[in-house]
């Protein structure tokens, strides 16, 4: 299947997938802006909990297949529809199983409140939220990086436009449902459309797909990894609710959120290379100089918009955010070119398939994070996630920088699988 000229550029899939991202922070951010503005910081600080255990358990659930796609769509042709299909099936098996098994403990009774039917539903939202994770790759990796930010834009503005209708009606658990709902939507209608149109037109094109033995090892290192990482970005708002309270919670959540975005826009340079180098659609060297001058770019400019602009973007969810958040926020825009020098690194070690090597690195990354965070938490209140992000990625890219250098000297940057 011939694509459009347009849609094939690395730099057009990158800009889609910042744009995307971009457009669901900026609309992430507005949601939790009017959260804060109809609910108290102790309901908006429960509600984010309850956000944070979702997105963990989808995130588990993936078995960070996300990745994986990337990797294996661009050359899967034909056999992408069945790649795409056991995936979700799988994925979702995995949801249902890890969510149950959430509610049923002790942590999961204080986030999950009520009865069964609340139990289930929460095992449903995690199933959901991981198959809606999963088709922004399943995008990228057809090369329909344009349609990302269309699918996560109308996701974005139906959870505004939702949020303050259910607060309205009293409905319970407003802001989690509201958070949920078009998810649900995006997912059937997505699913629809790569069934219906899109994979059906793959059939004749011809593909191929690693070995079970390394695809096996590739899975299983690659999540053990991403296992990590995730787990410590969403276990940092929890470690804040227990040891500081709800109320500073919720000054932490948007500055998390902005910090996470920062980490997204880096690795959809990182996607956008790996899908043209994987699928072989340009030169490498050319696709890599193209991607250092974005990632630069990313982290110029969110150093400088959170450093600069720390105080205007929180006070749009009030004063007490922007006291309480402020240097939290610069923090982190300090540490955004020490990740971009990590994304550099993964990003390479991801195409040569040291996965393993790259789970050792967030392994240690996560536990130097969270270690720091817990003791200085009691310390310094919120600003121990920004010192704890700075001090983490600092060291994590002087480990990294001269092993991309290295790689990049030695060239040959694409190995198939």
């Amino acid at each position: 299947m011939r694509l459009p000229r347009w849609r094939k550029s690395l730099t057009v899939n990158a800009a889609s997938l910042m744009t995307a991202t971009v457009a669901t922070n900026l609309l992430g951010l507005g949601f939790w802006v009017l959260a804060a503005r109809l609910k108290s910081p102790v309901v908006v600080g429960r509600a984010a909990a309850a956000v944070t255990a979702l997105t963990l358990l989808a995130t588990i659930s993936q078995l960070n297949m996300t990745n994986i796609l990337l990797r294996l769509l661009p050359a899967a042709g034909r056999l992408s529809a069945m790649l795409i299909r056991r995936t979700y099936l799988i994925v979702a098996g995995v949801a249902i199983v890890v969510s149950t098994g959430f509610v049923l403990s002790g942590p999961g009774a204080r986030v999950v409140t009520g009865g069964w039917e609340a139990r289930a539903l929460f095992a449903v939202a995690v199933c959901v939220l991981a198959i809606f994770a999963l088709q922004d790759s399943v995008l990228t990796g057809l090369r329909m990086a344009p349609w990302v930010p269309v699918e996560n834009a109308s996701f974005g503005a139906a959870k505004l436009l939702l949020l303050p209708l259910l607060v309205m009606i009293a409905a319970p658990g407003a802001i989690v449902v509201a958070a949920v709902v078009p998810a649900v939507i995006a997912v059937l209608v997505v699913t629809r459309l790569l069934f219906a149109r899109v994979l059906p037109r793959l059939r004749t094109v011809e593909g191929r797909l690693p070995g079970r033995q390394r695809l096996v090892s590739f899975i299983s290192g690659d999540y053990v990894g991403n296992v990590c990482t995730t787990a410590t970005v969403q276990l940092m708002p929890l470690l804040v609710l227990w040891k500081l309270g709800p109320a500073p919670a919720a000054y932490f959540t948007l500055p998390w959120l902005i910090s996470m975005g920062i980490t997204f826009l880096l690795w959809n340079v990182a996607s956008s290379f790996v899908i043209e180098t994987a699928g072989a659609h340009g030169q490498p060297d050319t696709l890599l100089r193209r991607s250092l001058l974005l990632w630069a770019g990313v982290a110029v400019g969110a150093m400088l918009v959170c450093v600069l602009g720390a105080v205007p973007l929180l006070s749009l969810a009030g004063p007490r955010y922007a006291a309480n958040g402020a240097m939290l926020l610069r923090l982190i825009g300090l540490s955004a070119p020490f990740g971009a020098m990590v994304a550099v690194y993964s990003t390479l070690a991801f195409l040569d398939q040291r996965v393993w090597l790259l789970a050792a690195f967030q392994g240690a990354g996560g536990v130097l994070m969270l270690g720091l965070t817990l003791m200085l938490l009691p310390r310094v209140g919120l600003v121990a996630g920004g010192w704890a992000s700075l001090v983490t990625q600092g060291l994590t890219a002087a480990v990294m920088a001269p092993l991309a250098l290295r790689r990049v000297r030695r060239g040959h940057l694409v190995e198939a699988l």
